[in-house]
Parts: structure tokens; C-alpha cells; sequence
């Protein structure tokens, strides 16, 4: 069961453990009333009472002690019923313990499966760049001015952008990204392909602004998988977009291995990225 069944099991004999202590109030109230009463009434016999008032009375005190053992008998059966309730309520609270562990073992799993996840996705950047690596070799003739250039969508400089820009600029590589600054009625491809050129990989920043652009007609995967004469190699970075929204825009793009900036921050990203830009 759920954490939220066990907790409504939990309050649900809560509920019923503090009716059954209402009640036993309620007859410990009665009783105290009725042996009261028999002082009183016992309080009121003198030698000066009349036969027939003593019998009267007699017969009161013996109404309030039959009153106080049917009391006593709810007051019993009130008791074990308390009991059976409290047995229920502690057996309901650890299993509600139980499924809190439970659950906070399966947010742990899920942390480490993500982690794991992550460092496969780095694992199978480098071997794919490592596996382009011997095309690289044979076609050095081409001239690389930049070591990345980064292709993005213009709402996303200010706050994820250019901040990644500095951190690679300040690990002392150098990053063409003005030119590729993607605007409404840009070519994504031009872009992308003029990048390359001049430059030893691109980055490519994924979010919902890009997918927001009007290049839903060009291949993405040309985007994900297109290396510039077997010698360059982009790499996408996935920018507060979920693996759903990545899918629903391209399927090719969703299988693309790639750096999420939700689990890793600029530092890490810089970090990740130069595993494959020092190759």
C-alpha cells in the first residue's frame, strides 16, 4: 500500500481510539454521579427516618448500584475495545513507517539510477568522440579558429548562456557563440553548419525556446548525429526540458546522448565538456 493509505489507516484508528477515551470519560462521569448520589442518599438517613422513607430509600441506593454495574460493564467492554484499537493503531503506524522507508529508498534509487544514468550519457560522448577521433587525423588540413562554438536561442543567453560562456572562456578555450545566437527566421542548419566550419565542436542548447523556433522542418538528425566530414562532433545540452519534451520535437534528438543542465551546474557542464574538448 501507499504512504497516504497507511497515514489514513493511522488517522482513521486515531480517530477511533480518541472516540472510544471520549466515551470511557463519559461513563467515569456517570459513575462518579451515581456513587454521589449513594452518599447522599446514605447522608440522609437518621435514626428519625420513617420505615417506609427507608425503604424508599433503600430502594434508590440499590437502582444507583445496579446503574453502576451496568456502567462498569460498558466501561469494560469499552476498555477492550480500546485495546484491540491500540494493537491496530501501533500495527498501522509501522506499517506506515515502513512505507516511508520504502519510499525514501526508491527517491534514493531513483537519485543514483539518474547519477548513473548521467555518467553513462558522458561515458558514451567520449566514446563516440573517441570513435571519430581517427577522421580527425586523416583531415587536419581544415584550419580550427575555435575549439566550440554554441548554437542556442536568444531567451536563453542572459541566464544559461553566457554564464557558460565565461566558465569556458575562463578554462581557457575559446567559444564562438555570437554569431550562432538564434533568432526568429534564422536557419538552424546555416547556423549550425557555418559553426562548424571554423570551429572543433559545437554545443547546441536545448529548451523550450529553441523548440519554440520556426526550425521544426529541418532534419534533427542531421542536428544529433551530422559530423562535418567524419571530423566534428556536436554535443547537445538539454536546458530545463524534460526527456518527454525532447521526444515529443524529435525521437533521433531524445537518443542523442547529452549534458542536462537540471542535474549539473555551469562548473560541472565546463567540466564534462572539457573531457572531450582536451582529446
Amino acid at each position: 500500500m501507499s504512504v497516504p493509505i497507511r497515514q489514513n489507516e493511522v488517522i482513521r484508528h486515531q480517530r477511533m481510539l480518541a472516540d472510544l477515551q471520549r466515551k470511557m470519560a463519559e461513563e467515569s462521569r456517570k459513575e462518579t454521579s451515581k456513587n454521589d448520589e449513594i452518599n447522599r442518599i446514605n447522608r440522609s438517613i437518621t435514626n428519625s427516618t420513617s420505615i417506609a422513607i427507608l425503604r424508599s430509600k433503600e430502594q434508590q441506593i440499590s437502582r444507583a448500584m445496579s446503574q453502576i454495574a451496568s456502567i462498569q460493564k460498558k466501561k469494560a467492554d469499552l476498555q477492550k475495545k480500546m485495546s484491540d484499537v491500540n494493537v491496530s493503531l501501533h500495527r498501522a503506524q509501522e506499517a506506515l513507517m515502513k512505507e516511508e522507508e520504502k519510499l525514501r529508498n526508491k527517491v534514493h534509487d531513483s537519485e543514483k539510477r539518474r547519477e548513473r544514468e548521467q555518467l553513462i550519457h558522458q561515458r558514451a560522448i567520449t566514446q563516440e568522440l573517441r570513435t571519430q577521433h581517427s577522421f580527425k587525423v586523416s583531415k587536419t588540413f581544415r584550419k580550427v579558429s575555435y575549439d566550440v562554438f554554441i548554437s542556442h536561442a536568444s531567451e536563453d543567453k542572459e541566464d544559461f548562456v553566457k554564464p557558460l560562456v565565461e566558465a569556458l572562456s575562463n578554462s581557457g578555450y575559446k567559444v564562438w557563440y555570437d554569431e550562432f545566437t538564434l533568432k526568429v527566421g534564422d536557419s538552424l542548419r546555416r547556423s549550425i553548419d557555418n559553426g562548424l566550419k571554423d570551429s572543433k565542436y559545437g554545443i547546441v542548447v536545448l529548451s523550450k525556446a529553441f523548440f519554440e523556433k520556426n526550425w521544426t522542418q529541418y532534419e534533427l538528425d542531421g542536428l544529433v548525429t551530422k559530423e562535418m566530414e567524419g571530423n566534428k562532433v556536436i554535443l547537445p545540452i538539454w536546458h530545463m526540458v524534460s526527456k518527454d519534451q525532447v521526444q515529443n520535437y524529435s525521437l533521433t534528438l531524445a537518443d542523442k546522448k547529452a549534458i542536462n543542465s537540471s542535474i549539473s551546474n555551469i562548473d560541472e557542464i565546463v567540466k564534462q565538456l572539457a573531457e572531450v574538448l582536451d582529446e
